[in-house]
C-alpha cells in the first residue's frame, strides 16, 4: 500500500476531523479555529519530522557524522546536475506520478469547496431529528462534511496510487560531505545525516559517464524508492569510498 494510504495517514487524518469538528463546534468558523489548526499541524509535522527515521531508513545527528575524519566533500554540484542531459527523462516520470497525485488531491478540493454551502443544511437537520443542542449539532455537521471529504479524497488518491505504482522520491542535495561515519548533506529546512554502516536493502550505485553516486532504499510496503543521488567530480573515488565504508567492502 502507498505511503499516502498507510494506515498511520489515515488514523492521523481522522484525528484532525474529530478534532477540526470539535473546535469548530466550540469556537465557529472564524479564524481563530483555522490559525489553531494550522498551529497544531506544523507542530505535529516537526514533531514527526524529528521522530522519522530518514530518507534511507536510519539517521544520525550531523554534529556526530561530521566528527568524523573527512574522505570525499563537494561545495557545490550545481553545474553537473546542470550538464547531466539525463536529468529531464528522470523528471519526467516522477513529474507524471506528481500531476496524477495532485489530480487526486483537486477531486478533494473541488469536493471541499461546493459542499461547504451544506453545512447549515446538515446543522438543522441534526438539530431537528437527531439532538437538541447546537454545539453537538455543529460537531455531527462538521464530522459528515469532513468525513465526506475524506472519503472522496481517500478513493480518489488509492485510483491515482494503483495507477503509479511505486513513487521514486528523488533527492539531490548541492553539496555534500562524507566522513568515515557517514553523509552530511543540506536540505532546504534543515540538515540531514545518515550513518554508516548503511541500513540494510539499500543499493549503491555508480554511474561514471553522468558522474553521480546514487544509495537506493526500495520499501515494498510502502510502494516508494527513495534516491539520493550525489553528483560527485570524481564519482569512482566516491562509490569506492561509499562502499568501503558504507557497506564494508574492502579493495
Amino acid at each position: 500500500m502507498s505511503y499516502l494510504l498507510s494506515p498511520r495517514r489515515l488514523a492521523l487524518s481522522q484525528f484532525f476531523i474529530v478534532l477540526y469538528s470539535a473546535l469548530a463546534a466550540v469556537l465557529g468558523r472564524g479564524w481563530l479555529t483555522f490559525a489553531l489548526i494550522l498551529v497544531l499541524i506544523i507542530g505535529l509535522a516537526l514533531f514527526q519530522a524529528r521522530r522519522s527515521r530518514g530518507p534511507l531508513g536510519a539517521k544520525a545527528k550531523p554534529e556526530e557524522v561530521e566528527s568524523g575524519r573527512l574522505l570525499y566533500a563537494e561545495e557545490s554540484v550545481r553545474d553537473l546536475q546542470l550538464g547531466d542531459e539525463g536529468l529531464a527523462r528522470d523528471f519526467e516520470s516522477q513529474s507524471r506520478a506528481i500531476l496524477a497525485l495532485n489530480a487526486a488531491l483537486l477531486v478533494g478540493l473541488v469536493y471541499f469547496v461546493v459542499f461547504w454551502r451544506a453545512l447549515d443544511p446538515l446543522y438543522y437537520f441534526f438539530k431537528d431529528n437527531v439532538i437538541d443542542n447546537d454545539i453537538a449539532a455543529h460537531f455531527l455537521a462538521f464530522l459528515t462534511y469532513l468525513e465526506g471529504y475524506f472519503v472522496i479524497s481517500t478513493a480518489a488518491l488509492f485510483i491515482a496510487s494503483r495507477r503509479i505504482g511505486f513513487i521514486t522520491m528523488l533527492n539531490m542535495p548541492s553539496s555534500y560531505r562524507v566522513t568515515e561515519k557517514g553523509i552530511v548533506y543540506k536540505g532546504l529546512i534543515s540538515t540531514t545525516a545518515i550513518p554508516f554502516p548503511l541500513p540494510e536493502g539499500v543499493e549503491v550505485r555508480l554511474n561514471e559517464k553522468r558522474k553521480f553516486v546514487e544509495l537506493v532504499r526500495r520499501d515494498e510496503k510502502a510502494k516508494t524508492v527513495t534516491v539520493l543521488r550525489l553528483y560527485a567530480r570524481n564519482p569512482k573515488r566516491l562509490y569506492s569510498l561509499i562502499r568501503r565504508h558504507g557497506l564494508g567492502e574492502k579493495g
